[in-house]
């Protein structure tokens, strides 16, 4: 079964413009860390494919700077984290996010504005060195928690057993330096 819903994903990421590479390189991803996910292979891959048509329809939308924008997918919640220059482009991003089929809820973390080029640089090196002591930490998964950075601040989420693990994983981002906030999104496996 698993096996077709990743067919099926490739075979229906064909037909989005832009999306045949983040439906791969999500898939692939899914399809690696799913022995550490708390989720089902078949619900990593739905997240993935909801994922994958978000931001295929927020590039395909006329005005829409969506390469200021990520989209994480987590049992069909979606989270917005970025930049959009206006207010109305985050509401017309929210909009389309709730229209995708399988979609539940969608966190609306889009700020006003563009993002600076060195906060860029220091978001995706905060993402990274948080996501490297994940990976050579004992209690907590790098595959199943998803880290994402703005400005500083370090939105965690993914799906999670063990109290342990999700208080080790906000210690270990908030001390991290260039982090100003840590933002606590992930669920307990049992939701």
């Amino acid at each position: 079964m698993p096996l077709i819903r990743m067919l099926l994903l490739l075979t229906a990421s064909l037909g989005l413009p832009g999306c045949f590479a983040t439906a791969v390189v999500g898939g692939a991803t899914a399809g690696a860390s799913s022995m550490h996910d708390e989720r089902t292979i078949g619900r990593q891959l739905d997240d993935v494919a909801i994922a994958t048509k978000i931001d295929a329809r927020l590039i395909a939308e006329r005005d829409m700077p969506s390469r200021w924008v990520s989209v994480e997918v987590i049992r069909g919640r979606a989270t917005l984290t970025g930049f959009l220059p206006t207010r109305r482009h985050i509401e017309r991003a929210i909009y389309i996010t709730k229209q995708i089929r399988g979609v539940e809820s969608v966190d609306n973390r889009i700020k006003v504005g563009m993002p600076k080029i060195r906060n860029v640089l220091s978001d995706s090196w905060i993402t990274a060195r948080i996501k490297r002591q994940f990976w050579n930490d004992k209690l907590v998964s790098g595959f199943k928690i998803h880290v994402n950075t703005v400005n500083g601040k370090v939105y965690l989420q993914g799906v999670v057993n063990r109290l342990i693990e999700r208080q080790r994983a906000r210690d270990l981002a908030r001390g991290t330096p260039g982090v100003t906030a840590v933002i606590d999104l992930m669920q307990s496996g049992d939701s």
